[in-house]
């Protein structure tokens, strides 16, 4: 990241269109109807699909989430596991702050997919939060 760019959050409002986003270009790319649930979920259980984050970013985040930051993350469920599609940041900003659950807009297909979303995460030894690795940015 450059001096120049500026590291701006989603707010509440764009992560609820950027799921109906993801809604619909899944559609279109499996051919099924997906659904959007809502709710909370604990952070143990979310499968990141991003090996990498910025920590110019993660710091804001942090900072941001003490002032009353909501946006909730959007997750793939696939074979009752959930995969983080959109909000990485958050999810690992809130683990580090003592949060056990976060908001959550939940992709569920309507009928059985075939991904190889599993595949990816078991290929980049993804398997919690905690395999996330935090990295400077490049000036």
């Amino acid at each position: 990241m450059t001096e120049k760019e500026e590291i701006i959050l989603i707010t509440r409002e764009k992560a609820f269109e950027r799921a109906r986003r993801l809604k619909r270009e899944n559609e279109l790319i499996y051919g099924v109807k997906f659904i959007i649930d809502h709710k909370y979920l604990p952070l143990d259980i979310l499968i990141p699909t991003q090996r990498e984050l910025s920590e110019a970013k993660l710091l804001i985040v942090l900072q941001e989430i003490k002032h009353g930051y909501d946006a909730p993350i959007i997750v793939l469920e696939h074979q009752k596991k959930y995969y983080i599609l959109d909000g990485h940041h958050r999810a690992y900003a809130l683990k580090k702050l003592g949060f056990s659950q976060v908001e959550c807009l939940i992709l569920k297909p309507r009928e059985e997919i075939k991904t190889k979303i599993d595949e990816t995460v078991q290929r980049s030894k993804l398997k919690s939060l905690d395999d996330i690795k935090i990295v400077r940015d490049k000036r």
